[in-house]
């Protein structure tokens, strides 16, 4: 006989249910994946969460059930005998049953997931996915001073640390869909493998506001309840997409879910497949009559897994349909219009935008319920609005780069031209910021000589670094200028779409080399005085094809990178991380990097911004970005030994 000499693999998690809850209180979550070892810990980021595992699930082998099964079989038959003739009293029939499974060595949860085992592999729309198949139940506890918003959750287990998985933190009470008991119920069970009885499956009505929480399997509808008054201006939210971006083997790619609203006679009054651009639905319903309302979720095409999970945010709640301006210069101090439901007819709030240029969330503030967030653009070089007539060659607004111009398309149609004056035969990039910005425009872009004539176009541009953008609708075109350095640029909206929240922003700029990181995996594993294999993804713009060097950034002691460089003309590297080899972390590392390059006499340097390489119906590859990087360093356990021939 030989022993494998490979040790267990580190922890992956698939999903996490509910995925999320409430500040001040304490619930339980079941975190699904594979090789969550029994020793397993769990961790939330941020301020103001702990968590404890308390049970360990994993979907026994066909040979331990059988061996159950046998074991199971000599307890029925030996209970059959006891009841021979009536003699057992009624009161004495679950103690005796208990007794018998000790005897043979049987748990209760052994039964349970012996019935697990049989209902998976004679369900035929059960679909097997051993990358899901093992469970920990966890007991979460959020404080009242922990920080609303999107967390990311790992596990930890003695051979190393999993991927982070979406968990959000919520001001609203929280409801479960009604769900079949898991714990194995003795007195319902019939002695063949139906193992629990069917129960008709009731949520009660729920008061609003509320976050409702469900997942969804194969061929389900699930049902929520809630009494609601007339004139009530409702909003109905979904994340599920928004929770768990790309399933890599689903197609196509995510749960599609599906939210349908019906009146207390059953007939439906309200119903979504999406929200503009974004997977999730969102529905807005002012209530007609006082009553009891019906929400129902379920896929597209009635699909269903144990990641298929979602949460509904529902009640008159404050919700963000646009914003404006879309962004402002870094340090400067605005004022910011906020348009969408349940805000009144204008919200206006001051803000002063942060030092660091990028995209951040911003969100609207009513009655103490925060709003969902919505991205605003920083940027360093100057904005100004929009000025109409510009509908022409002739009224086209002069614009003086680098700059950024806030503009809208206002009516079916609308064509905004801007005139730009820059050095002939040189480099200028014309670039939209609108889907990425939670805009609807889809926007397209034409440039024109000062004859009229077109020189470039573009309609669509893949921005790698917005992993979950799911259509790359803006615009970006790099051209070079006539030699009069004259041009105009058009602005349309190729789906002809309009109205106040159909907001873009233009930046006009010289072609300058740049470029920006992601690194991935964003959870990595090392033994001590060992390595990490680290992947940098190279972002280029404006024409830089030189090397990058990779660094740590303010790293603790002992971890280091050496010769860790993009080559020219690359835009992917492997590169190692060195650990101490002092002994095992307490827990696991934060470590940031940044890559430094130089283009003639210029230095450029750019963050590394964690991500997941995450894959959508088994071919499209997409860097979502993640909250931090972290590394655990340990020694794992020896493998199991597994026997082979």
């Amino acid at each position: 006989m030989t022993v494998s000499s490979l040790a267990q693999p580190a922890p992956r998690i698939g999903f996490v249910y509910p995925a999320g809850g409430q500040i001040s209180t304490s619930f339980e979550v079941i975190v699904g994946g594979q090789y969550l070892d029994e020793q397993s810990q769990v961790i939330v980021s941020g301020e103001g969460i702990t968590a404890k595992v308390l049970e360990h699930d994993k979907i026994p082998p066909a040979q331990v059930v059988d061996d159950y099964r046998d074991r199971l079989r000599e307890v029925q038959g030996k209970l059959r005998e006891l009841k021979r003739g009536d003699k057992m009293p009624a009161d004495q029939v679950l103690p005796t049953i208990r007794h018998l499974l000790r005897e043979a060595e049987l748990t209760e949860k052994n039964l349970r997931l012996m019935a697990e085992y049989d209902r998976r592999r004679n369900d035929p729309k059960q679909q097997l996915n051993n990358q899901i198949g093992e469970s920990v139940r966890v007991k979460i506890t959020v404080a009242e001073a922990a920080t609303p918003g999107i967390r990311h959750l790992r596990v930890l287990t003695p051979s190393g640390l999993s991927n982070p998985m979406r968990f959000v933190i919520g001001q609203l009470p929280e409801a479960r869909e009604a769900e079949p008991p898991r714990e194995f119920d003795l007195e319902h069970y019939r002695g063949g493998m139906d193992a629990v009885k069917q129960h008709t499956l009731v949520t009660p009505p729920i008061s609003l506001p509320v976050t409702l929480n469900g997942r969804i399997m194969p061929g389900e509808v699930d049902e929520f309840t809630f009494k609601a008054n007339k004139d009530q201006r409702v909003v109905l939210a979904m994340h599920a997409r928004s929770l768990i971006p790309y399933l890599a083997d689903a197609v196509p790619g995510w749960f599609q879910s599906i939210v349908s609203l019906h009146n207390e006679d059953g007939y439906e009054v309200a119903y979504s497949d999406g929200y503009r651009f974004d997977p999730d639905p969102v529905l807005f319903y002012k209530i007609p009559a006082d009553g009891l309302y019906r929400i129902r979720v379920h896929d597209s095409i009635y699909r269903g897994r144990d990641d298929f999970v979602y949460r509904i945010t529902v009640g008159e709640l404050p919700f963000l349909t646009g914003i404006s301006p879309l962004g402002a210069t870094a340090g400067e101090k605005i004022e910011i219009t906020f348009q969408g439901g349940n805000l009144g007819t204008e919200f206006k709030q001051k803000y002063e935008a942060p030092a660091q240029a990028g995209i951040t969330l911003l969100h609207a503030t009513v009655g103490g319920l925060r709003s969902n967030s919505i991205p605003f653009h920083i940027d360093t070089v100057s904005q100004e609005r929009e000025r109409e007539p510009n509908a022409g060659l002739g009224s086209a607004q002069e614009l003086k780069p680098p700059v950024i111009v806030n503009g809208r398309i206002e009516t079916p149609g609308d064509a905004d031209f801007y005139r730009v004056k820059g050095r002939g035969n040189h480099e200028m990039i014309f670039e939209i910021f609108a889907r990425r910005l939670g805009s609807p425009v889809d926007a397209s872009l034409t440039v024109f000589d000062n004859d009229g004539n077109q020189i470039a176009f573009n309609d669509d541009h893949e921005d790698l670094a917005s992993g979950l953008t799911t259509h790359h609708a803006d615009s970006r075109i790099s051209v070079k200028l006539p030699a009069d350095g004259q041009a105009f640029v058009r602005v349309t909206d190729t789906q002809s779409q309009s109205g106040i929240t159909n907001a873009y922003q233009l930046k006009v700029h010289v072609a300058e080399p740049s470029f920006s990181l992601r690194v991935t995996p964003s959870s990595l594993n090392a033994r001590p005085g060992g390595s990490a294999k680290l992947t940098v993804h190279a972002l280029r713009s404006g024409g830089f094809t030189g090397p990058i060097t990779v660094r740590l950034k303010n790293a603790p002691a002992g971890f280091e990178i050496k010769n860790a460089v993009v080559p020219a003309d690359k835009d992917v590297a492997d590169i190692a991380i060195t650990v101490p080899s002092a002994g095992e972390t307490e827990k696991p590392v934060t470590l940031m990097l940044e890559g430094i390059a130089e283009d003639g006499s210029k230095t450029i340097t750019a963050e590394a911004v964690p991500a997941e390489d995450m894959m959508q119906a088994f071919i499209y590859r997409h860097l979502v970005p993640v909250d931090s990087l972290l590394v655990d360093v340990r020694t794992p356990p020896p493998p199991p030994v597994k026997p082979t021939p």
